[in-house]
């Protein structure tokens, strides 16, 4: 993973109790997290709040709320769900939103990267894909799901496709040396209809990003930083970003993707 040299994680982390090792021994790449991530060694997991969580099965992150019910959020892109999801990608609506012209050349940049989920199928319909996450946590819990991946036969060739960098997509945009052909944007959104795990997952994903990025800020970023389109992530019946309408849209029953088509009169 590269990490932006500007990019300090004091503030992102400091709501974790800190970091906590299920091994037996700590290793040394786990201080190294620990000291990455600014987080403090812990020897017992409190009763509430959240930890970061080693052990041989990965990373994950665990939040206890106020009535004692624990969650635990990690990253697993070798699971049978995600074999399946694999198997039957080019069905999936955000593939579909990338466009018919879009192929094993075109390079995407996945501006929120979050878990990874999205650009876990993007990969796996043979894009190249350049994640860019500011939250060094989520990025963490990213890299080692994708490490992991890379060490399964069935993953290996997917995860090889991604690159992941810890900072702030903005930045990234205007620096990059050559434009992306497509920028996509997931911005974070109330949950609707999804699972109590999944809801659950997106809170804590929530309580770790909030406030982490600007849409409006980034939309205008991605909108100068792709070549062909920029892709957002919407509730299906949610308002457009920014209030601007997109050359067209891929709906499904929960969300949907709204195209905008770049060239000059767009930009």
């Amino acid at each position: 993973m590269t990490q932006e040299k500007t990019h300090r994680p004091d503030k992102e982390t400091s709501n974790l109790g800190g970091i906590y090792c299920e091994n037996s021994t700590w290793l040394p790449e786990d201080d190294a997290l620990a000291e990455r991530l600014g987080l403090p060694r812990i020897s017992k997991i409190p009763d509430r709040g959240s930890v970061l969580i080693v052990s041989e099965k990965g990373l994950s992150l665990l939040s206890m709320d106020d009535q004692g019910m624990a969650m635990r959020v990690g990253v697993d892109f070798t699971s049978g769900d995600w074999q399946r999801r694999i198997a039957s990608v080019r069905r999936e609506r955000i593939i579909r939103a990338m466009g018919r012209k879009a192929d094993r050349t075109t390079t995407i940049i996945d501006a929120t990267g979050g878990l990874g989920r999205d650009a876990f199928l993007l990969a796996a319909a043979g894009f190249q894909v350049q994640v860019v996450e500011r939250n060094p946590l989520l990025a963490a819990l990213l890299e080692d799901g994708l490490l992991r991946a890379g060490e399964s036969r069935f993953t290996r060739d997917i995860s090889a496709r991604i690159s992941l960098t810890c900072g702030d997509a903005c930045h990234y945009l205007e620096r990059q040396q050559q434009r992306a052909g497509i920028v996509y944007l997931d911005p974070l959104f109330p949950a609707q209809k999804k699972s109590a795990k999944v809801k659950k997952e997106l809170q804590v994903i929530r309580e770790i990003a909030a406030g982490d990025d600007d849409p409006t800020r980034l939309f205008a970023a991605a909108l100068k930083g792709a070549t062909e389109r920029v892709v957002v992530k919407r509730p299906q019946h949610g308002p457009w970003l920014d209030d601007r309408p997109p050359s067209y849209c891929v709906s499904g029953k929960i969300v949907r993707f709204d195209i905008y088509l770049l060239n000059i009169k767009n930009r």
